[in-house]
């Protein structure tokens, strides 16, 4: 039960992360289009600007993933002492 809610509410954390960094993409986008289209652009600038506008999603969406694969290892752990045990 608990290995259930815990890959459920980091499923839904990780893809709620990815849908709200997809609503912010054009913005980024146009942004780095815009420094970039300037003679001797700085790429790397162009880069980091687009990563430290995105640095926000970086723990909500680990974080989901973190809690989806311990809910997974909670889920292989109570498999293993099911087939120990030999219940079906």
């Amino acid at each position: 039960m608990i290995a259930g809610l815990l890959y459920a509410i980091g499923l839904i954390a990780s893809l709620f992360t990815i849908v709200m960094v997809g609503f912010s993409v054009p913005a980024l986008y146009g942004e780095f289009m815009t420094a970039t289209d300037v003679p001797g652009a700085d790429y790397l600038a162009a880069l980091s600007g687009i990563g430290r506008h995105l640095g926000w999603a970086l723990g909500p969406f680990v974080g989901g993933l973190v809690m989806m694969g311990l809910g997974r290892v909670i889920f292989l752990l109570g498999a293993i002492n099911r087939a120990l045990r030999g219940a079906p």
